[in-house]
Protein backbone atom coordinates (compact mmCIF):
# COMPACT_ATOMS: atom_id res chain seq x y z
CA UNK A 1 0.00 0.00 0.00
CA UNK A 2 1.39 2.76 -1.19
CA UNK A 3 -0.77 5.92 0.79
CA UNK A 4 -0.57 7.47 4.22
CA UNK A 5 -4.23 8.01 4.14
CA UNK A 6 -4.32 5.61 7.74
CA UNK A 7 -1.99 8.07 9.70
CA UNK A 8 -4.45 10.75 8.49
CA UNK A 9 -7.70 8.58 9.59
CA UNK A 10 -5.92 8.18 12.99
CA UNK A 11 -5.08 11.82 13.19
CA UNK A 12 -8.66 12.73 12.46
CA UNK A 13 -10.47 9.94 14.87
CA UNK A 14 -8.10 11.71 17.26
CA UNK A 15 -9.45 15.20 16.37
CA UNK A 16 -12.63 14.26 16.54
CA UNK A 17 -12.76 12.14 19.87
CA UNK A 18 -11.19 15.53 21.34
CA UNK A 19 -14.02 17.72 19.66
CA UNK A 20 -16.30 15.12 21.17
CA UNK A 21 -15.14 15.82 24.56
CA UNK A 22 -14.91 19.47 24.35
CA UNK A 23 -18.45 19.72 23.50
CA UNK A 24 -19.77 17.54 26.51
CA UNK A 25 -17.44 19.86 28.61
CA UNK A 26 -19.27 22.94 27.27
CA UNK A 27 -22.84 21.41 27.68
CA UNK A 28 -25.26 22.97 30.11
CA UNK A 29 -24.32 23.73 33.45
CA UNK A 30 -24.78 21.64 36.22
CA UNK A 31 -25.09 22.00 40.39
CA UNK A 32 -23.64 24.75 42.32
CA UNK A 33 -25.92 28.01 40.84
CA UNK A 34 -23.77 31.20 39.35
CA UNK A 35 -21.75 31.71 42.71
CA UNK A 36 -18.09 31.42 41.09
CA UNK A 37 -16.87 31.87 44.88
CA UNK A 38 -19.12 28.20 45.39
CA UNK A 39 -16.90 25.35 45.83
CA UNK A 40 -19.39 23.13 44.61
CA UNK A 41 -19.51 25.48 41.31
CA UNK A 42 -17.89 23.70 38.49
CA UNK A 43 -16.39 27.13 37.41
CA UNK A 44 -14.70 27.27 40.98
CA UNK A 45 -11.06 27.00 40.26
CA UNK A 46 -10.81 25.56 43.75
CA UNK A 47 -13.29 22.62 42.28
CA UNK A 48 -11.55 19.23 42.28
CA UNK A 49 -13.94 18.44 39.67
CA UNK A 50 -13.29 21.98 37.86
CA UNK A 51 -10.92 20.98 34.92
CA UNK A 52 -8.86 24.06 35.19
CA UNK A 53 -7.70 22.86 38.25
CA UNK A 54 -4.20 21.52 38.56
CA UNK A 55 -5.11 18.90 40.75
CA UNK A 56 -7.91 17.80 38.97
CA UNK A 57 -6.72 14.48 37.16
CA UNK A 58 -8.51 15.31 34.06
CA UNK A 59 -6.72 18.65 33.91
CA UNK A 60 -4.42 18.22 30.92
CA UNK A 61 -1.79 20.17 32.93
CA UNK A 62 -1.53 17.43 35.99
CA UNK A 63 1.60 15.22 35.44
CA UNK A 64 -0.61 12.31 36.62
CA UNK A 65 -3.13 12.94 34.03
CA UNK A 66 -2.64 10.19 31.25
CA UNK A 67 -3.25 12.84 28.10
CA UNK A 68 -0.59 14.97 29.38
CA UNK A 69 2.30 14.92 26.53
CA UNK A 70 5.21 14.81 29.67
CA UNK A 71 3.65 11.78 31.44
CA UNK A 72 5.57 8.82 29.74
CA UNK A 73 2.62 6.71 29.29
CA UNK A 74 1.47 9.21 27.17
CA UNK A 75 2.40 8.81 23.22
CA UNK A 76 3.96 12.27 21.85
CA UNK A 77 0.70 12.30 19.08
CA UNK A 78 -1.62 9.71 16.86
CA UNK A 79 0.28 6.70 16.07
CA UNK A 80 1.47 6.21 12.31
CA UNK A 81 1.01 2.35 10.86
CA UNK A 82 4.86 1.72 11.26
CA UNK A 83 4.91 0.15 7.47
CA UNK A 84 3.34 3.54 6.53
CA UNK A 85 6.05 5.20 8.50
CA UNK A 86 8.33 3.24 7.03
CA UNK A 87 8.14 4.22 3.32
CA UNK A 88 10.56 6.61 1.82
CA UNK A 89 10.72 7.87 -1.86
CA UNK A 90 11.80 6.07 -4.70
CA UNK A 91 11.21 8.51 -7.67
CA UNK A 92 12.27 5.72 -10.14
CA UNK A 93 9.35 3.53 -9.24
CA UNK A 94 6.81 6.36 -8.80
CA UNK A 95 8.10 6.97 -12.49
CA UNK A 96 6.84 3.98 -13.89
CA UNK A 97 3.58 4.00 -12.53
CA UNK A 98 3.04 7.51 -13.64
CA UNK A 99 4.80 6.91 -17.50
CA UNK A 100 2.05 3.95 -17.65
CA UNK A 101 -0.80 5.90 -16.66
CA UNK A 102 0.07 9.10 -18.76
CA UNK A 103 1.69 7.69 -21.81
CA UNK A 104 0.77 3.65 -21.89
CA UNK A 105 4.25 2.89 -22.05
CA UNK A 106 7.57 2.43 -19.24
CA UNK A 107 9.92 4.96 -18.73
CA UNK A 108 13.05 4.81 -20.76
CA UNK A 109 16.50 4.11 -18.99
CA UNK A 110 17.24 8.15 -19.76
CA UNK A 111 14.31 9.22 -18.07
CA UNK A 112 14.44 7.26 -14.97
CA UNK A 113 18.00 7.76 -14.88
CA UNK A 114 17.10 11.28 -15.18
CA UNK A 115 15.37 11.59 -12.20
CA UNK A 116 17.18 12.36 -9.57
CA UNK A 117 15.05 14.50 -6.80
CA UNK A 118 11.96 16.20 -6.82
CA UNK A 119 12.76 18.72 -9.01
CA UNK A 120 13.95 16.34 -11.88
CA UNK A 121 10.98 13.72 -11.03
CA UNK A 122 8.49 16.69 -11.30
CA UNK A 123 9.65 18.30 -14.64
CA UNK A 124 9.36 14.22 -16.04
CA UNK A 125 5.70 14.20 -15.24
CA UNK A 126 5.17 17.80 -16.78
CA UNK A 127 6.72 16.10 -20.29
CA UNK A 128 4.44 12.87 -19.82
CA UNK A 129 1.70 15.73 -19.45
CA UNK A 130 2.62 17.22 -22.80
CA UNK A 131 3.43 14.15 -24.42
CA UNK A 132 1.14 13.31 -27.53
CA UNK A 133 0.21 10.18 -26.10
CA UNK A 134 -1.84 11.56 -22.89
CA UNK A 135 -4.70 12.61 -25.04
CA UNK A 136 -5.16 8.95 -25.82
CA UNK A 137 -4.88 8.22 -22.27
CA UNK A 138 -7.05 10.38 -20.34
CA UNK A 139 -9.68 9.94 -23.24
CA UNK A 140 -9.25 5.82 -22.39
CA UNK A 141 -9.81 7.12 -18.23
CA UNK A 142 -13.04 9.35 -19.37
CA UNK A 143 -14.08 6.30 -21.12
CA UNK A 144 -13.90 3.99 -18.21
CA UNK A 145 -15.11 6.85 -16.21
CA UNK A 146 -18.34 7.19 -17.80
CA UNK A 147 -18.74 3.67 -19.36
CA UNK A 148 -18.92 4.75 -22.79
CA UNK A 149 -16.77 3.78 -25.87
CA UNK A 150 -16.87 2.10 -29.50
CA UNK A 151 -20.17 2.80 -31.68
CA UNK A 152 -23.75 1.27 -31.02
CA UNK A 153 -26.62 1.01 -33.21
CA UNK A 154 -30.11 1.26 -32.76
CA UNK A 155 -33.37 0.77 -34.37
CA UNK A 156 -35.19 4.39 -34.75
CA UNK A 157 -38.15 3.93 -36.69
CA UNK A 158 -37.20 1.14 -38.08
CA UNK A 159 -34.28 2.39 -39.83
CA UNK A 160 -30.91 1.43 -38.07
CA UNK A 161 -28.69 4.40 -36.88
CA UNK A 162 -25.05 3.89 -35.42
CA UNK A 163 -24.21 6.19 -32.94
CA UNK A 164 -20.30 7.53 -31.86
CA UNK A 165 -20.25 6.37 -27.76
CA UNK A 166 -16.74 8.10 -28.08
CA UNK A 167 -18.37 11.79 -28.62
CA UNK A 168 -18.39 12.36 -24.50
CA UNK A 169 -14.96 11.15 -23.76
CA UNK A 170 -13.43 12.82 -26.56
CA UNK A 171 -14.47 15.95 -25.61
CA UNK A 172 -13.90 15.56 -21.50
CA UNK A 173 -10.16 14.65 -22.61
CA UNK A 174 -10.08 17.98 -24.76
CA UNK A 175 -11.00 20.06 -21.86
CA UNK A 176 -8.20 18.30 -19.69
CA UNK A 177 -5.57 18.17 -22.52
CA UNK A 178 -6.35 21.98 -23.68
CA UNK A 179 -6.45 23.33 -20.38
CA UNK A 180 -10.00 24.21 -20.45
CA UNK A 181 -12.67 24.31 -16.96
CA UNK A 182 -14.02 20.85 -16.32
CA UNK A 183 -17.39 22.63 -16.05
CA UNK A 184 -17.47 22.80 -19.43
CA UNK A 185 -18.87 19.02 -19.54
CA UNK A 186 -22.01 20.82 -18.27
CA UNK A 187 -22.10 24.20 -20.08
CA UNK A 188 -20.19 24.00 -23.17
CA UNK A 189 -22.04 25.51 -26.20
CA UNK A 190 -20.17 24.56 -29.04
CA UNK A 191 -17.25 21.67 -30.43
CA UNK A 192 -18.65 19.23 -28.06
CA UNK A 193 -17.70 16.42 -30.51
CA UNK A 194 -14.52 16.59 -31.43
CA UNK A 195 -12.25 13.62 -32.92
CA UNK A 196 -8.88 12.56 -32.02
CA UNK A 197 -5.61 11.73 -33.64
CA UNK A 198 -4.25 9.48 -32.00
CA UNK A 199 -0.90 9.41 -33.37
CA UNK A 200 -0.54 13.65 -33.11
CA UNK A 201 -2.65 13.86 -29.86
CA UNK A 202 -4.32 16.87 -31.88
CA UNK A 203 -7.88 17.36 -31.19
CA UNK A 204 -10.30 18.52 -33.94
CA UNK A 205 -13.55 20.38 -34.00
CA UNK A 206 -16.69 18.56 -34.31
CA UNK A 207 -20.53 19.00 -33.81
CA UNK A 208 -22.47 15.84 -32.90
CA UNK A 209 -24.67 14.45 -35.71
CA UNK A 210 -28.67 15.14 -34.65
CA UNK A 211 -27.37 17.30 -32.01
CA UNK A 212 -28.78 21.10 -31.74
CA UNK A 213 -27.96 23.56 -29.23
CA UNK A 214 -25.38 21.14 -27.16
CA UNK A 215 -25.09 21.46 -23.39
CA UNK A 216 -21.84 19.90 -22.94
CA UNK A 217 -21.82 16.49 -22.78
CA UNK A 218 -25.83 16.55 -21.20
CA UNK A 219 -26.84 16.03 -24.91
CA UNK A 220 -24.32 14.25 -26.03
CA UNK A 221 -25.96 11.61 -28.72
CA UNK A 222 -23.96 8.72 -27.65
CA UNK A 223 -24.63 9.14 -23.90
CA UNK A 224 -28.77 9.75 -24.71
CA UNK A 225 -28.71 6.73 -26.60
CA UNK A 226 -26.41 4.69 -24.68
CA UNK A 227 -28.29 5.44 -21.40
CA UNK A 228 -32.01 5.33 -22.96
CA UNK A 229 -34.68 3.77 -20.48
CA UNK A 230 -38.00 4.01 -19.07
CA UNK A 231 -38.74 7.24 -17.94
CA UNK A 232 -34.87 8.31 -18.70
CA UNK A 233 -34.35 7.59 -15.25
CA UNK A 234 -31.12 5.68 -16.63
CA UNK A 235 -29.91 8.84 -17.78
CA UNK A 236 -30.31 10.56 -14.90
CA UNK A 237 -28.65 7.79 -12.72
CA UNK A 238 -25.65 8.08 -15.27
CA UNK A 239 -25.43 12.04 -14.24
CA UNK A 240 -25.55 11.09 -10.57
CA UNK A 241 -23.34 8.24 -10.62
CA UNK A 242 -20.77 10.08 -13.21
CA UNK A 243 -20.23 13.38 -12.09
CA UNK A 244 -21.17 13.34 -8.33
CA UNK A 245 -19.38 10.13 -6.97
CA UNK A 246 -22.75 8.78 -5.20
CA UNK A 247 -25.91 6.56 -5.73
CA UNK A 248 -29.15 7.46 -5.25
CA UNK A 249 -30.48 9.12 -2.58
CA UNK A 250 -29.09 12.85 -3.49
CA UNK A 251 -30.00 14.56 -0.62
CA UNK A 252 -30.95 14.16 2.76
CA UNK A 253 -32.89 16.14 5.02
CA UNK A 254 -31.97 17.27 8.84
CA UNK A 255 -35.31 16.08 9.87
CA UNK A 256 -36.29 12.93 7.84
CA UNK A 257 -39.62 11.46 9.27
CA UNK A 258 -40.44 7.84 9.82
CA UNK A 259 -42.76 6.27 7.32
CA UNK A 260 -44.18 3.06 6.54
CA UNK A 261 -41.19 0.02 6.24
CA UNK A 262 -38.77 3.01 6.77
CA UNK A 263 -37.86 6.89 6.53
CA UNK A 264 -38.47 9.69 4.24
CA UNK A 265 -34.61 11.04 4.18
CA UNK A 266 -35.47 13.95 1.30
CA UNK A 267 -36.07 17.61 2.08
CA UNK A 268 -38.79 17.80 -0.57
CA UNK A 269 -42.53 17.78 -0.06
CA UNK A 270 -43.63 13.59 0.26
CA UNK A 271 -46.29 14.70 -2.51
CA UNK A 272 -44.11 16.65 -4.54
CA UNK A 273 -43.65 13.80 -7.11
CA UNK A 274 -46.43 11.89 -8.38
CA UNK A 275 -48.21 8.69 -6.57
CA UNK A 276 -51.19 7.01 -5.11
CA UNK A 277 -52.86 4.03 -5.75
CA UNK A 278 -55.20 5.15 -8.59
CA UNK A 279 -53.43 3.64 -11.85
CA UNK A 280 -55.25 6.42 -13.65
CA UNK A 281 -53.20 9.03 -12.04
CA UNK A 282 -50.18 7.71 -10.97
CA UNK A 283 -48.95 4.75 -13.21
CA UNK A 284 -46.13 4.42 -11.03
CA UNK A 285 -47.00 4.69 -7.16
CA UNK A 286 -43.75 7.07 -6.10
CA UNK A 287 -45.66 7.12 -2.93
CA UNK A 288 -44.92 3.77 -2.11
CA UNK A 289 -43.70 2.80 1.56
CA UNK A 290 -44.31 -1.40 1.81
CA UNK A 291 -40.91 -2.28 1.31
CA UNK A 292 -38.49 0.95 0.46
CA UNK A 293 -39.36 4.62 0.61
CA UNK A 294 -39.37 4.94 -3.36
CA UNK A 295 -39.45 8.86 -2.83
CA UNK A 296 -36.41 8.69 -1.20
CA UNK A 297 -34.66 8.56 -4.36
CA UNK A 298 -37.39 9.91 -6.92
CA UNK A 299 -37.96 13.15 -5.45
CA UNK A 300 -34.83 13.99 -6.97
CA UNK A 301 -34.77 11.54 -9.73
CA UNK A 302 -38.45 12.57 -10.57
CA UNK A 303 -37.52 16.36 -11.11
CA UNK A 304 -34.30 15.99 -13.62
CA UNK A 305 -35.90 12.67 -15.58
CA UNK A 306 -38.30 15.13 -17.44
CA UNK A 307 -35.70 17.16 -19.02
CA UNK A 308 -34.25 13.85 -20.87
CA UNK A 309 -37.65 12.96 -21.66
CA UNK A 310 -37.60 14.05 -25.49
CA UNK A 311 -34.07 12.08 -26.58
CA UNK A 312 -35.40 9.16 -28.40
CA UNK A 313 -33.43 5.95 -28.31
CA UNK A 314 -31.05 7.20 -31.02
CA UNK A 315 -29.96 10.10 -28.44
CA UNK A 316 -31.62 12.87 -30.91
CA UNK A 317 -33.48 15.60 -29.46
CA UNK A 318 -37.16 15.29 -30.97
CA UNK A 319 -40.29 17.63 -29.77
CA UNK A 320 -42.03 15.45 -28.00
CA UNK A 321 -41.92 12.80 -25.15
CA UNK A 322 -39.87 9.48 -26.16
CA UNK A 323 -39.43 7.34 -23.19
CA UNK A 324 -42.16 4.98 -21.93
CA UNK A 325 -43.74 3.86 -18.60
CA UNK A 326 -43.43 0.31 -17.57
CA UNK A 327 -47.03 -0.07 -17.38
CA UNK A 328 -48.91 -2.51 -19.16
CA UNK A 329 -49.21 -1.78 -22.91
CA UNK A 330 -45.78 0.39 -22.34
CA UNK A 331 -47.45 3.71 -23.30
CA UNK A 332 -45.45 7.25 -23.81
CA UNK A 333 -44.49 8.39 -20.28
CA UNK A 334 -46.40 12.17 -19.41
CA UNK A 335 -45.11 14.80 -17.62
CA UNK A 336 -47.63 13.99 -14.91
CA UNK A 337 -46.34 10.44 -14.41
CA UNK A 338 -43.43 12.37 -12.70
CA UNK A 339 -44.59 15.26 -11.49
CA UNK A 340 -48.02 16.25 -10.30
CA UNK A 341 -49.77 19.82 -11.92
CA UNK A 342 -47.67 22.64 -10.39
CA UNK A 343 -44.13 21.00 -9.98
CA UNK A 344 -41.59 21.95 -12.38
CA UNK A 345 -38.02 20.24 -13.14
CA UNK A 346 -34.52 21.08 -10.62
CA UNK A 347 -31.39 19.59 -10.40
CA UNK A 348 -32.01 19.81 -6.41
CA UNK A 349 -34.30 20.92 -4.13
CA UNK A 350 -35.01 24.84 -4.29
CA UNK A 351 -32.43 24.75 -6.77
CA UNK A 352 -34.64 24.84 -10.27
CA UNK A 353 -33.72 23.71 -13.59
CA UNK A 354 -36.12 24.41 -15.97
CA UNK A 355 -33.92 23.67 -19.39
CA UNK A 356 -30.88 21.73 -19.94
CA UNK A 357 -28.72 24.91 -20.29
CA UNK A 358 -29.93 25.48 -16.41
CA UNK A 359 -29.33 22.53 -15.46
CA UNK A 360 -26.01 21.71 -16.75
CA UNK A 361 -25.34 25.83 -14.36
CA UNK A 362 -26.41 23.68 -11.42
CA UNK A 363 -24.02 20.86 -11.92
CA UNK A 364 -21.51 23.25 -12.79
CA UNK A 365 -21.75 25.28 -9.69
CA UNK A 366 -22.53 22.44 -7.34
CA UNK A 367 -19.54 21.92 -5.32
CA UNK A 368 -20.17 17.56 -5.58
CA UNK A 369 -18.99 17.30 -8.68
CA UNK A 370 -15.99 19.65 -8.39
CA UNK A 371 -14.92 16.96 -5.12
CA UNK A 372 -16.22 14.16 -7.68
CA UNK A 373 -13.43 14.88 -10.69
CA UNK A 374 -10.72 14.93 -8.23
CA UNK A 375 -12.00 12.07 -6.30
CA UNK A 376 -12.13 10.46 -9.74
CA UNK A 377 -8.31 11.19 -10.82
CA UNK A 378 -6.88 10.34 -7.55
CA UNK A 379 -8.26 6.75 -7.62
CA UNK A 380 -6.82 6.71 -11.57
CA UNK A 381 -3.75 7.67 -10.42
CA UNK A 382 -3.80 5.03 -7.52
CA UNK A 383 -4.94 2.68 -9.40
CA UNK A 384 -8.31 2.16 -7.09
CA UNK A 385 -11.53 1.03 -8.34
CA UNK A 386 -14.86 2.64 -9.50
CA UNK A 387 -15.86 5.21 -6.77
CA UNK A 388 -19.24 3.80 -6.80
CA UNK A 389 -19.81 0.13 -8.04
CA UNK A 390 -16.69 -0.71 -5.65
CA UNK A 391 -17.36 1.83 -3.10
CA UNK A 392 -13.93 2.35 -3.71
CA UNK A 393 -14.51 6.10 -2.15
CA UNK A 394 -11.93 8.75 -1.23
CA UNK A 395 -11.62 10.41 2.12
CA UNK A 396 -12.72 14.24 2.42
CA UNK A 397 -9.50 15.05 4.47
CA UNK A 398 -7.50 13.09 2.12
CA UNK A 399 -7.85 14.82 -0.71
CA UNK A 400 -9.17 18.12 0.49
CA UNK A 401 -6.21 20.29 -0.78
CA UNK A 402 -6.61 18.83 -3.77
CA UNK A 403 -10.19 20.21 -4.32
CA UNK A 404 -9.63 23.45 -3.09
CA UNK A 405 -6.53 23.92 -5.80
CA UNK A 406 -8.76 22.37 -8.32
CA UNK A 407 -11.45 24.88 -7.58
CA UNK A 408 -9.14 27.81 -7.40
CA UNK A 409 -6.96 26.84 -10.47
CA UNK A 410 -10.40 26.99 -12.51
CA UNK A 411 -11.66 23.73 -12.29
CA UNK A 412 -9.03 22.53 -15.07
CA UNK A 413 -7.90 19.03 -14.25
CA UNK A 414 -4.31 18.51 -15.89
CA UNK A 415 -2.78 20.81 -13.15
CA UNK A 416 -4.41 18.75 -10.58
CA UNK A 417 -3.17 15.67 -12.22
CA UNK A 418 0.11 17.34 -11.65
CA UNK A 419 -0.27 18.07 -7.75
CA UNK A 420 -1.28 13.99 -7.83
CA UNK A 421 1.42 12.48 -9.43
CA UNK A 422 3.89 14.66 -7.35
CA UNK A 423 2.15 14.10 -3.96
CA UNK A 424 4.16 12.17 -0.96
CA UNK A 425 1.30 9.19 -1.34
CA UNK A 426 2.27 8.75 -4.60
CA UNK A 427 6.09 8.72 -4.96
CA UNK A 428 6.72 6.92 -1.36
CA UNK A 429 6.48 2.73 -1.36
Amino acid sequence: MRKNILSKLVAFTGVVAVASTLGCLGGGGGGGGGNPSNPSNPSNPSNPSNPSNPSNPSNPSNPTNPSNPTNPTQPTGPTEDPNLAARVIDYSQALRTAALKLTGALPTMAEINGVTDAATYSAQIDKYLADPRFASQVRMYFRDMMKMGGSLQVNANNQMVTVSLDTAPTFAARLVVDGKPMTDLFTATANTCPTLNEATGAFTDGTCAGQTNPVGVLNDPGAMAHMYSNMAFRRVRWLQETFVCTKFPAEYSATPVAMGAGQYVSPWPFTSITGGTDATVAPINFHDTSSVVCANCHSTMNHIAPLFANFDVAGRLQTTIQVKTPTPTNPTTKLTDWLPAGQTTAWRFNKPAATLTDLGAAMAADPDTASCQVARAWNWAMGKTDIVNDLAVVPTMVIDSLVQQYKAGGYKLKPTLKAIFTSDDFVKF
